[in-house]
């Protein structure tokens, strides 16, 4: 995948944060006390048993809650809405409460990648020398928080512990894109088709358990962009899983997986 990309990665983890600008205790300014939001954060990396809920989210204390409330803007937006432009100012950092987030970023080629959709309790607005490294779109309708990068800053002077989350959400998140990355240039399409109906199984926005049903919230467009492919091919390869027993179509959105059988495609 494109150079230029992975060099960035390297370098937005900490830029996430703020970490890499030191902040005045001049700087911190007293926000006006908000209503505590609900805030719920998802785990992403890898962090202590006893700082995360039963539901993968992590324990924030109420102070924490009510000062990252105090900064924090709620923001309704439409489905197919631009949130952010790849190359724009990075002036804010983004929390999904509901709804799903595609991120896309354009190569040297001209091309685009769809390089993760994020989920509710999702953070996103990865930055490389203060610019967005990424395009973000609403795929769906989304309730988001937007927090000010220079208010966040500040707060982490305050809140030494929530930085550390932070940069372990933002780390977590670059391992992720590295990952994929890896995995839809050098895997099969069929493969990378199967891990990738395997990754949404795993969101229960979309996943019925009981049922073994999967809403497909991305259209073929931007599947076989996630997948670095062709529509054709995502089209092809949906029918050979079908053919295969692996999937069972409902309707045009809807697929029934066998993923004891998705996932041991996975490993042949």
């Amino acid at each position: 995948m494109a150079r230029e990309y992975f060099r960035a990665l390297t370098r937005c983890a900490v830029v996430v944060t703020g970490a890499e600008h030191q902040v005045s205790e001049d700087s911190v300014m007293t926000a006006p006390a908000a209503t505590p939001l609900s805030l719920r954060i998802r785990a992403a990396g890898e962090v202590p048993g006893d700082t995360v809920d039963s539901a993968g989210n992590l324990i924030l204390s109420t102070q924490t809650v009510a000062a990252l409330s105090a900064i924090a803007v709620p923001l309704d937006v439409k489905a197919r809405t631009p949130v952010v432009r790849q190359g724009d100012e990075a002036e804010f950092v983004f929390l999904i409460r509901s709804g799903v987030i595609k991120a896309e970023h354009q190569l040297e080629d001209g091309r685009t990648q769809i390089v993760a959709f994020h989920w509710p309790g999702d953070l996103f607005g990865l930055a490389d020398h203060d610019l967005y490294l990424n395009s973000a779109d609403a795929l769906t309708d989304c309730d988001l928080i937007r927090f000010s990068r220079p208010a966040l800053k500040a707060l982490f002077l305050t809140e030494p512990g929530l930085q550390g989350d932070f940069l372990v959400e933002a780390i977590a998140h670059l391992r992720l894109s590295q990952r994929h990355l890896l995995l839809v240039t050098h895997q099969r399409v069929a493969k990378r088709l199967a891990g990738f109906l395997i990754e949404c199984s795993q969101k229960p926005e979309c996943y019925d358990t009981q049922t073994g049903v999967l809403s497909l919230i991305m259209d073929r467009t931007d599947i076989a962009a996630y997948l670095n492919t062709t529509v054709e091919s995502v089209s092809r390869m949906i029918g050979a899983l079908e053919e295969r027993k692996l999937i069972t179509r409902v309707d045009a959105r809807h697929v029934r997986l066998d993923l004891p059988g998705l996932k041991a495609l996975l490993t042949r």
